[in-house]
């Protein structure tokens, strides 16, 4: 059966459109800061677990699990490795004045060396937002309970305003992307290192929407991550 051209132009035609939807007033607009947050001096010398895999070894022996071990995890490895996740997608890409950078929000929920909680990550910087406690049931975090079984959750987030000011549609999807892009690079760092995990969609920012300021728009979660050690 072969399939008339003309069907797909309607498609096609959406992809090429660079037409924002927004008023595209974004760079009048600001993300909303945190006023209480604590920096946090991420260790460039924190090393894992002195048994990492090369990058095919890493491919090779990945599994996306929800069972998980309960020893805590070591938050600097985490705030360090999503950091440079978030270094590498400003770099690689270059779209940071553009359509806004991406930054992330890890919730570390059984954490070694640093307090339980929520810390804001980007390429330039890191900083303690809140306890753990702040966030209630870590089971409303995401559509599947297993997610709150892990020693802790990464979500990046982008800025959807800026990224409509600036191509329209096309600026999400290549925030979309971009996003996609990062967590896979953190998700396969922790697995390199013998870490656990699943890359999900579910997380649920409406369930600390107050927390890591997310008003949907202007910082609006597009992927995350569990880590965790394995399950013995």
């Amino acid at each position: 059966m072969r399939t008339d051209p003309s069907m797909m132009e309607p498609l096609l035609g959406t992809f090429a459109d660079r037409a924002p939807s927004g008023d595209g007033l974004a760079a009048d607009r600001s993300l909303l800061p945190f006023a209480d947050a604590v920096p946090v001096d991420v260790e460039a010398r924190a090393t894992g677990s002195g048994r990492t895999l090369d990058l095919h070894d890493t491919l090779q022996a990945r599994r996306s699990t929800l069972q998980y071990g309960k020893a805590p995890v070591r938050t600097d490895l985490i705030l360090r490795w999503v950091r440079e996740a978030l270094v590498r997608d400003a770099d690689d890409w270059g779209l940071d004045d553009a359509c806004g950078p991406l930054e992330a929000f890890v919730f570390a929920l059984r954490s070694e060396g640093r307090p339980a909680g929520i810390y804001r990550v980007t390429a330039r910087e890191a900083s303690f937002i809140a306890p753990a406690s702040a966030v209630g049931d870590p089971r409303s975090l995401g559509i599947q309970m297993e997610f709150a079984d892990g020693a802790g959750i990464v979500t990046v987030c982008a800025n959807l305003d800026a990224a409509d000011s600036w191509t329209g549609a096309h600026g999400f999807r290549l925030c979309a992307v971009r996003a996609s892009m990062a967590l896979y690079d953190f998700h396969l760092r922790c697995q390199s290192d013998r870490l656990a995990g699943t890359v999900f969609g579910g997380f649920i920012g409406a369930a600390v929407r107050h927390l890591i300021q997310s008003d949907g728009v202007t910082r609006h979660p597009l992927l995350s991550a569990t880590y965790a050690h394995p399950a013995s």
